[in-house]
């Protein structure tokens, strides 16, 4: 773990000029004035995969922004299935729900090396008390993450698509943002997990889009698949009318 005091990270020392701190989280609206009193300080960590960074039920003191990697946030049934809600990529900030709830809502396990900031739930609201221009940012991304959701849904888990459109529809979800031929690969329990549907349903899927030569092994990374954007587009796009 590495500390960063919150003036530091909105001015881009150390690597913060490179997180989503500064930018694409929640203070890029802020000015140094807003930071003046505050003397909190933002934790640095690092993450190996499959690690667990809070519990459903865990006292909610953090907000976390990732930095790099990939978090699935999982609910648990009474018979210990998994049911995961969201995959979280760089710049997506999780554990908002402390901001109202003194609980997380669920269990946050990264899916690869992970590096990410978490930042204290007093330091956010205290600047959400003293500044409205933090309330704009904690809207948004309340917003984005009830329309990531509610996407899921409705492209991923309901509906009448077959496993593989379903997958494909996935993989196109699970794109990098910074580089658009890869996804996050996934553990077939995973993609059950999202889906619905049993492993070997997302194992006979991912076949078929090998097969076509949609996707393939990343040779550089084991977090990755190498994926045909195009073609996947153009293999969940709805038929033409005519």
């Amino acid at each position: 773990m590495r500390a960063i005091t919150i003036k530091s990270a909105w001015h881009g020392h150390s690597d913060c000029q490179k997180c989503g701190v500064r930018r694409s989280a929640l203070f890029a609206d802020l000015v140094e004035s807003d930071f003046a009193l505050l003397h909190d300080q933002i934790d640095d960590f690092d993450y190996p995969s499959g690690a667990v960074i809070y519990h459903a039920g865990a006292h909610g003191e953090w907000l976390f922004t990732v930095r790099s990697g990939a978090v699935k946030l999982v609910r648990y049934g009474a018979d210990g299935t998994q049911r995961i809600l969201r995959i979280l990529g760089r710049g997506d900030v999780f554990g908002l729900e402390a901001l109202v709830s003194p609980a997380y809502d669920h269990t946050s396990i990264t899916l690869s090396p992970v590096s990410l900031c978490r930042i204290p739930r007093v330091l956010v609201e205290r600047l959400n008390r003293d500044t409205p221009r933090l309330q704009k940012p904690l809207l948004e991304h309340w917003h984005a993450a009830l329309a990531e959701a509610d996407a899921w849904l409705a492209e991923l888990t309901a509906g009448h698509a077959d496993v593989k459109t379903r997958v494909a529809r996935l993989l196109l979800r699970l794109v990098d943002d910074v580089e658009p031929g890869r996804a996050i690969r996934l553990s077939l329990e995973d993609i059950g997990a999202i889906l619905g549907a049993a492993p070997e349903s997302a194992s006979r899927a991912l076949g078929i889009l090998r097969r076509s030569n949609l996707l393939s092994d990343a040779p550089d990374s084991r977090y990755h698949w190498l994926i045909d954007r195009a073609g996947l587009k153009a293999l969940v796009a709805p038929p033409a009318e005519y």
